[in-house]
């Protein structure tokens, strides 16, 4: 596991290798489950549903999710298997959202003094998962209002269903969509939690990341004088040598 997690972050810059004190763990799990049972209040909702992170995530749901990744699904299984099709295609929306920001941030794990961008991406990663809780929340219910992916026409609340009602009815789990929407939004708040602990680490903890930095070995110079090996004697000092 380790040897894993070093080749996905060889720099140690994620909060996977931060020094935690006996208690923080409990308390960002305690303050995740608070946030995930307060979710529809003003304060969660302004927290990951700004539009800092809403117009990135609706953009990337409807036009590269259902738009792009999820029409050529659709158009190559049309003839062969076209609810598979169809089911990629719907589940490309959340899909691509999530992953775009995922890759962005394992892709900084990689950079050296790209920590300093991790905190915002893996804000904007929680807002994915709290986003996919919000509607697969409502799988059954059918009761929020909805834009289709043409971006112009939009639904009245239970005009239509969202995409978790299509994603978890052909697995039979539509009736766990409450578990299944907890289990997101509590990811969500978690993420969000360590996303802002994240950014306190990295500014108070600047300088253990640098003296972590290897030193530059100087070069060599000509006129340097190192001290002859005693492990390669000069053929003088021999037995039978030059000097007997």
């Amino acid at each position: 596991m380790k040897k894993l997690l070093l080749r996905l972050d060889p720099h140690r810059q994620s909060f996977v290798f931060f020094k935690y004190g006996k208690f923080m763990w409990p308390v960002l799990l305690i303050l995740s489950m608070w946030m995930t049972y307060h979710w529809k209040s003003g304060f969660m909702d302004t927290l990951l549903n700004n539009i800092f992170v809403y117009a990135p995530n609706y953009l990337t749901h409807e036009m590269l999710g259902h738009n792009l990744v999820g029409n050529i699904f659709y158009r190559a299984l049309y003839t062969t298997a076209p609810q598979l099709g169809n089911w990629i295609a719907t589940l490309a929306g959340n899909g691509i959202e999530t992953l775009i920001p995922l890759v962005l941030f394992m892709s900084l794990l990689r950079l050296e003094g790209g920590r300093w961008a991790l905190p915002p991406v893996l804000y904007w990663l929680a807002s994915t998962f709290y986003g996919a809780g919000v509607y697969a929340q409502d799988a059954r219910a059918c009761s929020l209002p909805l834009t289709s992916s043409d971006m112009l026409t939009n639904y009245k609340p239970g005009e239509i269903c969202g995409d978790w009602h299509y994603i978890l009815k052909p697995l039979g789990l539509l009736n766990y969509d409450q578990w299944i929407a907890y289990t997101f939004l509590f990811f969500g708040s978690l993420l969000c939690l360590i996303a802002i602990y994240s950014a306190w680490y990295y500014w108070t903890h600047t300088d253990d990341f640098m003296m972590g930095k290897p030193a530059p070995v100087p070069a060599m110079q000509a006129n340097d004088w190192a001290p002859p090996s005693i492990y390669t004697p000069r053929e003088d000092n021999f037995p039978g040598g030059r000097n007997q």
